[in-house]
């Protein structure tokens, strides 16, 4: 350890003496993020890929291109969980940078198939009212602020009505949870093109309800990038740079807004 990181280490360590923490990865005492797990938070060379469809859809073109960074397990999912669950900030810039990855190749991948003179935007998922009550913040809007370079933010999205807790669902059932559950709101997306941010991806559902209604008010959604896939999107030969079009593909639902804060309202700016 070089002298600068000498002295950080020292300041760390005054600091937890005044204001005690754990860390947010593994719960060490000391740390908001300790050694071992920004060690364990490696930026990836590239973005993995997958396509997303609804339950029964056919093989063809309509599938909704994925790039996300990193599995949802072990740290990173440490991590997301204390941000959300918890108000824990100090997560937010390193899963950030993580999501960054998967933006920018997203954007490498789709800028070049663009209209000419077209110019494409970011669009989040947007937090149901109660879940936006509840935290005080969009967990996906806070990763997004340390994602780097991207394009110019899109708005315009907005649940009509707040879907069932999904845990206990199944694929059908989750994605007819969220069928006709979000909406565009009255004009602000008519000729805009979209790349859809969210932070973690079960089955896709939540992604495909926001381009159903993006579509609807107007836009082109051209794929969406995400933070984390769990364990039900599994990884298909198109991840390794190859077009846009899996052989395999996944749809279901990722479950509705279930996490709740324990320390109430939290701004994470």
């Amino acid at each position: 350890m070089d002298a600068r990181g000498l002295v950080s280490e020292a300041i760390l360590d005054a600091l937890a003496v005044l204001f005690p923490v754990e860390c947010a990865g593994c719960g060490a005492a000391d740390r908001g993020i300790c050694a071992a797990c920004r060690g364990a938070l490696t930026l990836p060379d590239r973005a993995g890929r997958h396509l997303l469809r609804a339950p029964g859809a056919k093989s063809g073109g309509d599938g909704l291109p994925l790039w996300f960074a990193v599995a949802y397990d072990g740290v990173p999912k440490q991590i997301l969980h204390a941000l959300k669950e918890a108000g824990r900030l100090d997560g937010a810039r390193p899963l950030g940078r993580l999501l960054g990855v998967a933006v920018a190749d997203a954007v490498e991948a789709i800028e070049p198939r663009l209209p000419t003179g077209a110019r494409l935007e970011t669009l989040v998922v947007p937090s149901s009212r109660s879940a936006f009550r509840l935290r005080g913040y969009n967990p996906v809007e806070s990763l997004l602020r340390w994602a780097g370079l991207q394009p110019r933010r899109a708005t315009g999205l907005r649940y009509r009505r707040t879907p069932r807790d999904q845990a206990t669902l199944g694929a059908d059932e989750r994605w007819a949870n969220l069928s006709g559950s979000i909406e565009a709101v009255s004009g602000r997306l008519e000729g805009r093109h979209l790349l859809l941010i969210d932070d973690v991806v079960t089955t896709g559902a939540t992604l495909l309800e926001c381009r159903r209604a993006a579509e609807a008010g107007g836009a082109s959604v051209w794929g969406a990038a995400a933070l984390a896939h769990t364990a039900k999107v599994k990884r298909t030969n198109s991840e390794l740079h190859g077009d846009l079009v899996s052989p395999q593909v996944y749809g279901g639902g990722k479950g509705a807004e279930s996490n709740r804060p324990r320390l109430g309202r939290r701004v994470l700016d």
